[in-house]
């Protein structure tokens, strides 16, 4: 009887140390497992970083340009107020003070963004844009073309007086650019608009008159008849 206790014990010991082994065995091959897991996000996470910065480079490749101006003023700015910081007088008890840096965009770059965010149905914004282009440069031969296509946004949301206001100013401030012929034209369909037949023939009969053969002259005469039936 003892003899066979003592069997049961010796084979007792026997598979629990057995089965010890086998888990101790399983455990590596999990712990591998879960490096590879790893190993797999990780990779994952660098081909996701890489294609993100392969984006980030296109865009600043195709800013290159943009950037380029940007340096260029910068420099610009930075030598006038070295030459301001070597003019102005300078005492021991005064204290040092900071000109601010101030990096004005150009008429072309305001006109950019001005007209991409009116393709993009960004209205407000794009008026603000070109706004900001006429009072920053009158003088650019962009600024008729900043006023004209705010009087489009106003004309494209039927505010014909608004827009009429706009085409005047094309016609009565820029008299010799580019976007005269298109205001007048516009011009007389916001009267249209408005009602006043009479004003819209009359100055379709005068954007026929002073610019024969242009489109605007082609889609005047459309429009006066379009009026006169």
């Amino acid at each position: 009887m003892r003899k066979r206790v003592g069997i049961l014990l010796l084979s007792s010991l026997f598979f629990g140390c057995a089965t010890a082994v086998q888990n101790e065995s399983v455990k590596p091959k999990s712990n591998i497992d879960e490096v590879k897991v790893k190993v797999s996000q990780n990779r994952e996470k660098i081909s996701s970083l890489e294609n993100r910065v392969a984006k980030l480079e296109d865009r600043v490749s195709s800013n290159e340009q943009n950037i380029y101006d940007l340096k260029k003023e910068v420099e610009e700015i930075k030598q006038l107020i070295s030459k301001i910081s070597v003019g102005a007088p300078q005492t021991s008890t005064s204290k040092e003070k900071k000109v601010p840096k101030v990096i004005q965009i150009g008429a072309k770059d305001l006109y950019k963004q001005a007209f991409n965010a009116m393709e993009s149905g960004d209205f407000e914004k794009a008026k603000k844009l070109f706004e900001e282009l006429v009072q920053q440069y009158p003088e650019s031969d962009l600024a008729d073309n900043a006023l004209y296509w705010i009087g489009e946004i106003y004309y494209s949301h039927n505010d014909y007086e608004t827009a009429a206001k706009y085409f005047q100013d094309v016609i009565d401030k820029y008299p010799t650019g580019n976007k005269v012929p298109a205001a007048m034209l516009k011009l007389a369909l916001c009267y249209r608009g408005m009602g006043d037949n009479d004003k819209a023939k009359e100055i379709l009969n005068e954007v026929i008159a002073k610019y024969p053969g242009t489109p605007e002259a082609n889609i005047a005469k459309v429009k006066l008849m379009e009026l006169e039936k």
